[in-house]
């Protein structure tokens, strides 16, 4: 009896084990990313596409064994376009939730507010569309990154240097929101451009009022300016859908050159068809012209995208997705989800994304993501106007180390 015991508990034991080796293997506990955009509202494609962009990478991720043994959980909240619901979404994710880090936001004001908060927790924020420059230049802190653009590079720095590079116009009129990001998109503008041409000189400054929709007056302005030239100092969405059409109707696109900074990114649009206005032969710039990109993972993470929401991935959706992974790259360097270890891994770190080699700099954590520009036009390949003859700029469209240096020094309060 002792004999068949003994072999009956050897062998439920072999079975356990066999069982367990095949069939109950435990994952660690989940690395979890807390994913703040705009879900819901007029924003709402945004933050619905960022967090695709971050499920497609984490799925890939999980699939291959997750990072040190563990998965990776990303856990989005709406921040509703106010700062403080993104503030509150953020405290509920450190506290309730335990997230190892946060991420996302397409409005400045709530990654400002998000970022004061991830300084006094010590909690490693990384932004995915919020432009305003100064999150990492003046109001740079160790815990904040930046994977994107920011206001310089897409909104002036490039469109400056496109145009350096091919008109050359000498006589440039601007119109803008009048509100800061406005003011700053042209200041970087003319930063760029005027020493680049010798002679150019902006004509005449335009402001209209957020949410204008009936641009008449500037447009009868500009006619009149004997500008060769004009630029759009961060008018976007559909203000910038309904000057285009106001111009169109007025002949502007046949009368002067266009330097319309955000017309190359399909979000505005992806709806607009042939035969309808659209910024004729403008130049333009773009954050992921994913149809120009001749990379097979940017083909494969356009086709998953779009085949989930039915719709072309946002620049962001591409951040998010990189994010992501510049993380499982820290956290497998470091070997420990180690906030400050991770922080230092991160600093001069060079990701290997499908949009080509990008370094995180030191200086300000800001990645070297491309800005690239083109001549807006119809194609053959999609049903709405893109930007061709695409052409990439690099680091020389960002403020440069120096340049941010002597920025932080004039923002310092003075001692009395």
């Amino acid at each position: 009896m002792r004999t068949k015991s003994g072999v009956l508990i050897v062998s439920i034991l072999f079975c356990f084990i066999i069982f367990c080796g095949f069939g109950c293997k435990k994952a660690g506990n989940p690395i979890k990313i807390g994913h703040i955009h705009s879900i819901s509202g007029a924003m709402s494609m945004y933050g619905k596409s960022c967090a695709t962009g971050g499920e497609i990478a984490i799925e890939e991720i999980n699939a291959a064994g997750g990072v040190l043994g563990r998965p990776l959980e990303q856990i989005t909240r709406d921040d509703n376009l106010k700062p403080e619901i993104g503030l509150r979404e953020a405290k509920n994710l450190v506290i309730n939730d335990k997230v190892d880090f946060l991420t996302g936001t397409i409005s400045s004001a709530v990654a400002q507010a998000i970022s004061n908060y991830a300084k006094e927790e010590k909690k490693i924020f990384i932004v995915n569309i919020a432009q305003s420059s100064t999150l990492t230049e003046e109001n740079f802190h160790r815990y904040i990154f930046r994977i994107d653009t920011n206001s310089i590079p897409y909104w002036g720095y490039a469109p400056a240097l496109a145009l350096a590079e091919t008109w050359k116009n000498k006589k440039i009129i601007s119109l803008g929101f009048d509100y800061v990001t406005g003011k700053d998109t042209l200041k970087a503008f003319k930063e760029k451009y005027l020493p680049l041409v010798p002679g150019a000189k902006i004509v005449g400054e335009l402001w209209a009022p957020l949410n204008t929709t009936d641009f008449t007056a500037y447009i009868t302005k500009m006619k009149n300016s004997k500008a060769d030239a004009f630029f759009l100092a961060c008018i976007y969405g559909g203000g910038e859908l309904a000057f285009t059409k106001q111009a169109w109707a007025h002949g502007l696109y046949d009368k002067m050159k266009a330097i319309q900074s955000c017309a190359g990114d399909v979000e505005t649009w992806s709806s607009v068809k042939k035969g309808e206005p659209y910024p004729k032969g403008a130049i333009a710039t773009s954050r992921y012209p994913f149809w120009a990109i001749d990379d097979p993972k940017s083909k494969e993470f356009t086709k998953k995208h779009h085949d989930r929401l039915g719709y072309w991935p946002s620049y962001g959706a591409m951040n998010q997705y990189v994010i992501v992974y510049a993380l499982k790259n820290a956290i497998e360097k470091v070997g420990a989800v180690d906030t400050e270890k991770i922080i230092n891994a991160l600093e001069g770190m060079e990701l290997n994304t499908f949009v080509g080699t990008v370094k995180i700099r030191k200086c300000d954590h800001q990645a070297m993501m491309p800005t690239w520009y083109g001549y807006v036009d119809f194609t053959p390949e999609l049903p709405f106007p893109i930007i061709t003859r695409v052409k990439a700029l690099g680091e020389d469209s960002y403020h440069s180390c120096e340049q941010i240096e002597k920025i932080r020094l004039a923002a310092t309060p003075k001692q009395p």
